[in-house]
């Protein structure tokens, strides 16, 4: 079970790419209708799917039999693709290719020559926000007027660190955060596939440590897995899910609802003792407070409205703080105080 759940499940077609929908869509039709874009640029969060689409265009373009504007997988092209043997198709880490040297070696000095075996030489670009100046310079010469048997695809996390010049030239899709529902989706699809039994509540606390990110999910998936258990609860799972979890953000913000300052400092500094990531506390608690905001906004809550706008708001705060080295937590502490005044100054 030690095995690497997000390489071993990696899409191998486009139906199979979670949460883009619109991204799929638009290419297959573009397949479809023969019009292919010479270059696309992929933005959006890390491990929500960019590389994989890449690679499963440089598969589709490639492809001796598509079926229904997908790769057959069966074909050399594909099977090359897959395996990370194509000659004609290639990878490349901007973040340690930075240099003008290294884009004039790996790309413009090769897009010139035809493929090799395949149909259209593919370049892979990730986080083309790393390169260089003069490195984008030399890029947008090639990009402004490609061959015909090239086709780029450019992936970043930082889209405004990407010259004007080099998205305008490309066809932009903009990837999203996956959705719990569909992680928890694709999780039960790995799991029947491994043959353990997983409860869904734990797909669901996986999916929503892993904030929309498959990659996160099925790394943290493959932890679970890795217990070597044929059935896991939560309660196995609480081995190694992040300490971090409902049921403690749940107590602590019924300590701050009740305006008991005294308590919810405890019970802080207890979560931190036994090892809850500070930083990720905060963000969850933030996240949990506003779904009930939007609950409550739409007449479905528990919860008074203006408490969880301003619980939000002062936790928002101190996670804007910079963070002591010697007392970390002390900017949330003050945010409970500024919360819950009259119960801390009435306990002390």
């Amino acid at each position: 079970m030690s095995k690497v759940l997000y390489r071993t499940y990696r899409p191998k077609t486009f139906q199979e790419v979670s949460g883009q929908e619109h991204v799929v869509r638009t290419i297959q039709n573009q397949q479809a209708t023969g019009s292919i874009a010479h270059a696309y640029l992929f933005t959006g969060p890390r491990g929500v799917g960019k590389t994989t689409t890449a690679r499963l265009i440089a598969k589709l373009v490639n492809c001796a039999s598509p079926k229904k504007n997908e790769p057959c997988n069966a074909c050399p092209a594909c099977v090359s693709i897959a395996s990370g043997q194509a000659l004609d198709v290639y990878e490349i880490d901007a973040a340690s290719n930075t240099g003008v040297d290294n884009v004039r070696e790996t790309v413009i000095d090769s897009v010139r020559f035809a493929p090799n075996v395949l149909k259209k030489k593919v370049y892979i670009i990730d986080e083309v926000h790393m390169l260089s100046t003069s490195a984008f310079n030399a890029l947008l010469k090639t990009l402004e007027e490609p061959p015909a048997h090239v086709l780029f695809v450019l992936a970043t996390t930082e889209i405004h660190k990407v010259p004007e010049t080099i998205i305008s030239r490309c066809q932009r899709f903009d990837f999203k955060r996956i959705s719990i529902d569909e992680l928890v989706a694709r999780m039960k699809g790995i799991v029947k596939e491994e043959g353990v039994k997983v409860d869904e509540a734990v797909l669901s606390e996986i999916a929503r440590h892993s904030g929309g990110c498959a990659r996160d999910a099925e790394s943290l998936l493959g932890q679970v897995l890795a217990l070597g258990d044929k059935e896991i609860g939560m309660e196995e799972a609480s081995l190694v899910l992040p300490a971090t979890q409902t049921v403690l953000i749940e107590q602590f913000v019924s300590s701050l609802q009740a305006h008991n300052a005294a308590q919810a400092i405890t019970q802080l500094n207890e979560y931190l003792e036994q090892g809850v990531d500070l930083r990720h506390f905060v963000s969850q608690t933030i996240s949990w407070l506003r779904d009930r905001l939007l609950e409550s906004v739409a007449g479905k809550g528990a919860f008074d409205v203006g408490f969880l706008q301003q619980a939000i708001e002062q936790l928002l705060e101190a996670e804007r703080v910079r963070y002591s080295e010697n007392i970390p937590q002390l900017p949330v502490e003050l945010a409970i105080i500024e919360l819950c005044p009259l119960s801390f100054i009435s306990e002390t």
